[in-house]
């Protein structure tokens, strides 16, 4: 386990510290959030905080394009499960800054650490700026894909960053499956991977308009597909080369939706021992990062029992991600998904395509901070790299977009194909319930930016009580 080495504790330094923590108390006082404004404070005081403040013995971070929130949480909910309590960023965000202010609350006055293990998530396009101060015991990453169009457009962008920035001390937790995660750091020699077994739905070759891994990353050879998840996603073997996935050592081996279990085998272990663990989420991308998550606590000393019994004592994924509840016989399920990310949304119409039964998709898509200021514009060029005609599918029954970039999207689904009888448009959350025709589908889906979540949850509970026949306001 590598030690990160701290520089001395310099009057400098106290003066960042303290003046953080005085801050974080202001904060605290007045009630304000301001997650990353200590971190601001101090970093601005002394440039090299993160190298000389107290870090946990164990620390864990986890980067990648998607899943990063989701596979951060299950992993320390794990933890705490478990009697560990772990030191995690839910409020100082992941970036410099929120790092920075996520161990100044941890400190003591001296600028010790006080836990003994840390779980944080961490942007991608930040590694390079955290690791040359700290490096983890373990680093996670989830996948690599193309990102926000105006922030990492180019998934060969966003690799270049994370392969040169991780430490060579710290072990890696990598997704065998992905081609391009798989691949980073060689300067990394402690690695464990895992992997998934097939699945429904999957393919013999990446689907959807935009595909990150069209040529072998090593000689440009032709890719052979022997199945694909999801994206560029699966077990491929390039035909010039034969480069291929590498082996794992925690491969889920199957998965049982009616009982909402995951089997997943321990190929390092004598024996080969497997362990069921129920999900509470069961697409593509949620499996993916449970498995993560179980690959990440086993390296930490968990046993498989142990998360086995947290995950069945509800450990699951967190309701801001994905939530289900039922009124009136309709089930109405919401999906976040990362705003201006075509890669996300188009995982998200995936799995509703798949889903059983009929529905209705109600798309709040647009990020709810820009579109709070009307003189702030959006990019809508990710519309055009986000897999549309996934909602042309027959089981779909209505299509209901609203914001005020509603427009555009209604322009995307009709070059999508879709039929323009099945779409309706809304002013805002609560039209988009009262315009919903629940009475003739199934189930009926939010599919929905992360920060327009109570923006959904306003308009499902809206919704709820139209099926209920409740008053409503």
């Amino acid at each position: 386990m590598p030690k990160t080495s701290r520089k001395p504790k310099t009057p400098r330094f106290y003066a960042a510290l303290w003046a953080a923590k005085f801050t974080l108390a202001a904060l605290r006082l007045t009630r304000h959030a301001g997650g990353q404004l200590p971190g601001v404070i101090a970093m601005k005081i002394c440039p090299d905080f993160l190298s000389r403040i107290g870090t946990p013995e164990h620390m864990v971070f986890v980067t990648g394009t998607n899943g990063k929130t989701t596979t951060t949480n299950l992993v320390a909910d794990l933890l705490a499960a478990n009697g560990r309590q772990p030191l995690i960023n839910r409020e100082g965000g992941n970036v410099t800054e929120g790092i920075a202010s996520t161990l100044i609350k941890d400190a003591t006055m001296g600028g010790s650490a006080r836990s003994s293990v840390s779980v944080m998530e961490l942007d991608e396009r930040c590694a390079r700026l955290v690791f040359p101060h700290i490096t983890p015991e373990l680093i996670v990453v989830t996948n690599l894909y193309r990102d926000t169009f105006t922030r990492n457009a180019h998934v060969g962008y966003v690799y270049d960053v994370v392969d040169e920035a991780l430490p060579a001390g710290s072990r890696l937790v990598l997704n065998a499956d992905d081609l391009i995660s798989g691949r980073l750091a060689p300067q990394c020699e402690q690695r464990v991977y895992y992997s998934m077994c097939d699945l429904p739905g999957d393919t013999t070759e990446p689907e959807g308009i935009v595909n990150d891994l069209n040529a072998c990353p090593v000689c440009g050879g032709h890719l052979r597909y022997d199945s694909c998840h999801l994206g560029h996603i699966g077990r491929v073997t390039c035909e010039s080369c034969g480069l291929t996935n590498p082996a794992s050592q925690f491969e889920a081996i199957a998965v049982d939706y009616g009982r909402s279990s995951i089997t997943v085998r321990e190929n390092a272990e004598a024996g080969t021992p497997s362990q069921e663990y129920h999900f509470s989420a069961g697409s593509v991308t949620d499996l993916y990062n449970l498995l993560a998550a179980i690959t990440t606590a086993r390296s930490l000393g968990l046993s498989a029992t142990q998360i086995a019994d947290a995950l069945a004592g509800g450990v699951g994924i967190v309701e801001s991600r994905y939530s289900e509840v039922v009124a009136g016989g309709k089930r109405l399920v919401r999906i976040a998904s990362k705003g201006e990310n075509g890669m996300a949304c188009s995982r998200g119409f995936a799995n509703i395509r798949r889903e059983e039964g009929t529905k209705a998709v109600v798309l709040m898509l647009e990020d709810y901070y820009m579109a709070k200021d009307p003189t702030s514009t959006e990019f809508i060029g990710w519309f055009y790299e986000t897999d549309f005609e996934y909602l042309a599918d027959p089981s779909i029954k209505q299509i209901v977009v609203t914001g005020v970039r509603s427009e555009d999207m209604l322009l995307r689904l009709l070059l999508a194909g879709i039929d323009p009888a099945r779409i309706a448009q809304a002013a805002d959350g609560k039209a988009a319930a009262d315009v919903v025709d629940y009475e003739h589908v199934d189930t009926v889906y939010y599919s929905h930016a992360i920060h327009n979540e109570h923006v959904a949850e306003e308009s499902r509970n809206h919704l709820a009580h139209l099926i209920e026949g409740k008053e409503v306001a």
